[in-house]
């Protein structure tokens, strides 16, 4: 007599079990090898059914430097727009060297859009990579609405009103990103006081940059007439190397209060 056979029994996976479970089969260990290596890349790469995309890390490598590369941008219009509109011996030296630069740093804010539109993020721990939710969180988001009002067009009022860099204007508002890259930059180095006190030193200089570029343009505004203002920029006084040193050294004295400085006389000054 034949002993009766067991039914199998019912095998059912648990598919919150199967998801969470630390063991691993062959085909498992493959591919987290696979995830692993990929792990050393700036961004994330996953299969779809009509190809491959990817998702660029919020705090990975890609970003950071790509942050560095918009920063330089950043600080390319806060430092020459302002001067180039106050000392015009600086736009009219080489003005195709700074319409190219002007163009390359509209570029680079294009293509900070299209970065922010595959940028990840985390949803209860998890990278999102549907393209969907990724473009829905960015239009969504204030910093779309700030990219776009960043490259408005300004600069063809220029073929009316002549040449005025300071129509880029608008261009300071990408600043935002900049902020990130030093949140960054602090959280990845060693020295990260260091790095707030250059920061820091950094403002101030800018600062009297700007304040040496405003008082030639009020000196200049009020006909180079009394004490306070530069004076006739004639002679030694009307080089460009003259102008803005002796401005940016008036802006320092006024803004460490250094000195006894000549009160001003009209409302302008």
């Amino acid at each position: 007599m034949q002993a009766p056979r067991r039914k199998p029994g019912l095998q059912r996976e648990d598919s919150f079990l199967k998801k969470f479970s630390t063991r691993r089969n062959s085909r498992n260990n493959e591919n987290s090898d696979n995830e692993e290596d990929q792990q050393h890349f700036p961004m994330h790469w996953r299969s779809l059914h009509h190809g491959h995309t990817f998702v660029v890390q919020h705090h990975g490598s890609f970003m950071f430097w790509w942050l560095g590369v918009v920063t330089i941008a950043v600080l390319y219009n806060l430092w020459t727009c302002i001067a180039r509109e106050a000392f015009r011996e600086i736009q009219d030296s080489c003005p195709a060297a700074w319409f190219s630069l002007d163009a390359l740093s509209d570029v680079i804010y294009i293509l900070d859009i299209l970065v922010q539109f595959r940028t990840g993020y985390l949803d209860q721990g998890l990278m999102v990579y549907d393209s969907k939710k990724l473009a829905r969180k960015y239009v969504n988001s204030k910093y779309l609405y700030v990219d776009i009002i960043c490259l408005l067009p300004l600069d063809f009022f220029q073929f009316l009103v002549g040449i005025h860099p300071m129509l880029r204007f608008m261009r300071f508002l990408k600043v935002y990103r900049s902020f990130n890259f030093l949140h960054m930059l602090e959280s990845r180095n060693a020295y990260p006081n260091l790095i707030r006190v250059a920061n820091l030193s950094h403002i101030l200089f800018l600062g009297a940059h700007w304040f040496a570029a405003f008082y030639y343009l009020i000196s200049e505004a009020e006909g180079f007439r009394g004490g306070w203002s530069y004076p006739q920029p004639v002679g030694e006084y009307a080089s460009v190397t003259r102008k803005y040193l002796a401005s940016l050294f008036w802006s320092t004295l006024t803004l460490t209060t250094i000195g006894d400085l000549p009160p001003p006389e009209s409302n302008w000054e």
